[in-house]
C-alpha cells in the first residue's frame, strides 16, 4: 500500500472543482495510507471557508465536506511531535512552519508528501529534500 503526506491543498481539490481536482480524485482513489499533521483539518477548513466568502461554494458544501474528511481514516501527527523539525525546516528554506510541518512529517514516515501548492513544491523540489516532495500529477 502507498503512503502519502496529504497536503490540504490537494484534500480541498476533492470537494471543490478547480485545476488539479482530476488528478487529486484519481489518486484519492488508489486509497493509500493518508498521513497528516493535525493542522490539516484547520487549513482545510479555512480553505473552505474561503471559497464560501468568494462564492465558489456555498455553505452547506463547506459543512458538508469537511463532515466528509473528518470521517476518513488519516494517520494523524501531533504538531507538537513536529515542531521542532518544521521550525528549523522554515529557518532554513524560508517556508511556514506549517509547511514545514507538513514535510516533517513526511521525513519521519519516510514516504512523500503530496502536494498542489507550487510555490511550496518548488522550495524543495529543487533540494535535498526533493524525494520527500511529490507534484499532485506525479503522485497519479
Amino acid at each position: 500500500m502507498k503512503r502519502y503526506v496529504l497536503d490540504a491543498s490537494v484534500a480541498a481539490k476533492w470537494y471543490v472543482n478547480e485545476k488539479y481536482s482530476a488528478p487529486a480524485l484519481q489518486l484519492a482513489e488508489t486509497e493509500p495510507e493518508w498521513i497528516v499533521p493535525d493542522l490539516f483539518f484547520a487549513e482545510v477548513g479555512n480553505v473552505m471557508w474561503k471559497k464560501v466568502r468568494r462564492g465558489e461554494m456555498d455553505e452547506v458544501d463547506a459543512k458538508e465536506a469537511v463532515t466528509l474528511l473528518r470521517r476518513l481514516d488519516f494517520k494523524v501527527y501531533d504538531a507538537r511531535t513536529l515542531i521542532d523539525s518544521a521550525l528549523r525546516l522554515a529557518f532554513h528554506f524560508h517556508c511556514t512552519v506549517y509547511d514545514g510541518l507538513y514535510l516533517s512529517a513526511a521525513i519521519i514516515e519516510n514516504c512523500p508528501f503530496v502536494t498542489a501548492d507550487r510555490k511550496f513544491y518548488k522550495i524543495f523540489s529543487e533540494d535535498v529534500l526533493r524525494e520527500n516532495i511529490l507534484w499532485i500529477e506525479d503522485a497519479v
